[in-house]
């Protein structure tokens, strides 16, 4: 017992030694080495990640120190998802790249995660890693009701925590992506499908009866390889896609599929080929999310960076906070990134090799104006910041972490004299009302 105790003791320290900034995302180790596959938060400090042999780690200081909460030797967990603070779910499988031996696996936590069980015989799961393909979902309704797309194109529906299911078939061929969605008695399952002719298509399924029948909607796009889904609600939803050749990428409908209508709207994840793949996406409001796409870079070169959207799609205001991929950046190794969550404006990311990344970027809170006509110097700082270029009645200055650090009042120079070195996000409110954003870095 007490080695095992030092074992852990040395595993979290590892995960708050070796965090680092790396492109605007803080890197953090979670003291397993196995890729993660899920991320589920709770809060913005309280987060639950799934992987490799089972594994369910869970933070409560934002990703400071992580504890391993659950595993599963020879079981790759894959989704996790809460219906509230205490209730959640998590599901995987084993022997992903043999159909003829695999066993499924859910498990569920009444107490945020703190301990999970096995919900008994739900070995007919059937996921496939996300090294492969995004090709499952689940999608956690309430403490009781869950669906889950398996990879054989089942969704599993059950209403007593995992006692019983029903279950229906959808005549499909490769399943490439897929997205469920619920609100009331209305769901989508939104898939893009590969069938024997090697054709793609984007198919969106609709049920008004809480998934007991479910009805073909629409067939979207032929030759659309990847697709970013964002349900406002049950009637209102717009999907981003290269539908026709760069010149319709927006599709929106406000009536549930009745009509849509296409749009084309400038947006950086786009690239020479069309958009890269989506491995995942979160939006926590109307305007506000991430996504985790792979872009071309090079011709037989691709790069997994997350975006985050601040003002919608047609309005949109892009940052790329992107991770170096390791050809271009030696010193910062590139990893897969598999899911995203988020709470407010902070975000997760489920990675490879036991990383999880943390969003370090503070968004500004209504209309944020672009910092090119601010001056912020020195940069790197030692001692002071001064501001130049506007009159500014707060200075809000936020860690790599996403604290508050210091606030300065009705004055255009900060002491940063008493701060750890390290890199600094300035908030800066201008007499006018007016935000900005700035970053700098303090220097020891």
């Amino acid at each position: 017992m007490k080695k095992h105790l030092l074992i852990l003791a040395a595993m979290l320290v590892c995960g708050v030694m070796q965090a680092q900034l790396v492109e605007g995302w803080l890197e953090m180790p979670t003291g397993v080495t196995e890729n993660l596959f899920g991320v589920a938060c709770l809060d913005k400090n309280e987060v639950i990640t799934c992987g490799v042999n089972g594994k369910i780690l869970k933070t409560v200081d934002g990703g400071d120190t992580w504890m391993v909460k659950f595993e599963k030797e020879g079981y790759d967990m894959i989704h996790v998802a809460f219906a509230n603070e205490f209730v959640g779910y998590a599901c995987g499988d084993s022997c992903w790249w043999n159909s003829n031996n695999h066993k499924g696996v859910i498990v569920k936590t009444t107490d945020g995660g703190e301990t999970w069980q096995e919900v008994p015989n739900t070995e007919f799961v059937y996921l496939e890693t996300p090294d492969w393909s995004q090709s499952s979902d689940l999608y956690v309704v309430d403490a009781e009701t869950f669906y889950l797309l398996t990879r054989n194109a089942i969704v599993w529906k059950t209403t007593d925590g995992g006692q019983s299911f029903t279950s229906t078939p959808f005549e499909l061929g490769r399943v490439s992506h897929c997205e469920l969605f619920f609100e009331d008695e209305t769901g989508y399952l939104i898939v893009i499908e590969t069938d024997t002719s090697f054709q793609t298509c984007v198919r969106v399924y609709k049920t008004t009866d809480s998934g007991q029948t479910w009805n073909d909607v629409a067939d979207i796009a032929y030759s659309v390889y990847s697709v970013v889904t964002h349900f406002f609600d049950k009637n209102h939803v717009e999907m981003f896609g290269d539908f026709s050749e760069g010149t319709q990428n927006l599709l929106v409908t406000e009536d549930g599929f009745e009509t849509v209508s296409y749009l084309n709207v400038e947006c950086p994840i786009m690239d020479y080929y069309g958009m890269g793949n989506v491995s995942h996406s979160k939006y926590t409001s109307d305007t506000y999310g991430c996504i985790l796409i792979g872009m071309t870079l090079t011709k037989g070169s691709t790069d997994t960076n997350p975006y985050i959207m601040k003002d919608g799609w047609e309005h949109c205001e892009w940052v790329k906070q992107g991770i170096p991929d390791c050809e271009n950046n030696g010193m910062v190794q590139c990893r897969d990134l598999y899911a995203v969550d988020g709470v407010d404006t902070v975000f997760y990311i489920a990675a490879e090799n036991g990383f999880v990344y943390k969003s370090a970027m503070i968004p500004v809170s209504g209309l944020e104006e672009n910092a090119l006509q601010i001056n912020v110097y020195p940069n790197p700082a030692k001692d002071r910041v001064i501001v130049e270029g506007v009159e500014a009645a707060e200075v809000q200055v936020y860690n790599a972490l996403g604290q508050l650090v210091k606030t300065v009042q009705n004055a255009n120079e900060i002491n940063v004299s008493d701060l750890m070195g390290g890199i600094y996000l300035l908030r800066i409110t201008a007499a006018d009302g007016k935000c900005y954003t700035n970053r700098v870095a303090v220097r020891r």
